[in-house]
């Protein structure tokens, strides 16, 4: 066992030499409220209050108190960028093929409600159908609301569609864009240097191999913020040397996806910057208990925080 830290130690140390010197996070515009953020989860399947990544979503969490919304972002034939976790459109609407495949024309005759179902048996939303939403949208209808966007994509094209919304909108100061595809997520950086990123999963992974050894000081994040899973193949992700090595050099760490009370409840007590979840409801009770119109104590049967 010894050996194989040492190992990694030596791994380490060698990538980080190699990236440079020490640097802390760059400066970005991005102001938030205070912390722990309630983050509304964009893709809750069925199993929160709306259906996700869509427009009557995000109005119902931000009526509902939510600090911010994690929005997920498909390109559509003709360089669109419509709201769905999915590339494909079976699971959610009555169509089916990729998004990329359709046009926003297409795309604006398909319920993306029309599957969703908060009880597995009903299906709301057939008779009350929800059209897809295009980020623009989604900027002009929430000028000022936080928001957490995940492009889908690995064509850069996607950075550079978003890059231009951003611009059009003016949306800087309340903005992360994330990505799990590096090459996308460095065209966008380049394009829009001053909006806060999230950090992919290649960065995720070496800063989290760097904060057990208390090597996070030398790392050169190009990103300020990261979004974090509570388990990566069922190791636990947080911890409170991960918070303090995260907050050393100026990174905001939210985590996901979180839904029981007790597992809130927790992430709250470590210290994380933000929890994305599908129950704002119990969450923003937690966290404001005072707050009218919630209703509360909150029932633990809810969940139990697994270790």
């Amino acid at each position: 066992m010894i050996w194989l830290l040492l190992f990694c130690l030596v791994v380490v140390a060698s990538i980080i030499w190699r990236l440079g010197f020490a640097r802390p996070a760059p400066p970005s515009a991005l102001r938030l409220p205070p912390s722990p953020l309630v983050i509304a989860h964009g893709d809750e399947r069925g199993q929160g209050l709306f259906p996700g990544n869509t427009r009557l979503y995000l109005h119902e969490m931000v009526a509902a108190g939510a600090d911010a919304l994690e929005i997920d972002l498909n390109l559509t034939a003709d360089g669109h960028l419509v709201l769905n976790h999915d590339a494909r459109l079976e699971r959610v609407s009555d169509g089916s093929g990729l998004i990329r495949g359709k046009t926003l024309a297409e795309l604006r005759q398909l319920n993306m409600a029309y599957r969703w179902s908060r009880d597995g048996e009903t299906c709301p939303y057939r008779e009350a159908p929800l059209p897809i939403a295009t980020i623009d949208e989604v900027f002009d209808a929430f000028p000022e609301t936080p928001m957490i966007l995940e492009l889908k994509d690995r064509d850069l094209k996607a950075a550079a569609v978003l890059a231009q919304s951003v611009e059009r909108a003016g949306k800087r100061s309340t903005l992360i864009v994330s990505s799990f595809h590096l090459g996308v997520m460095r065209e966008f950086r380049r394009l829009c240097p001053d909006v806060a990123t999230g950090a992919t999963l290649p960065e995720a992974m070496l800063f989290f191999v760097a904060q057990l050894f208390g090597l996070e000081r030398w790392l050169r994040p190009a990103y300020q913020t990261m979004q974090l899973p509570s388990r990566y193949f069922g190791i636990p992700v947080f911890s409170p040397r991960l918070i303090r090595a995260a907050h050393r050099i100026g990174l905001h760490v939210s985590v996901w996806t979180v839904d029981a009370t007790a597992d809130m409840q927790y992430y709250l007590q470590l210290g994380v910057d933000g929890i994305v979840t599908n129950r704002t409801d119990r969450l923003r009770s937690l966290r404001n208990p005072a707050l009218p119109g919630v209703s509360q104590p909150l029932d633990h049967a809810a969940g139990t925080r697994s270790r």
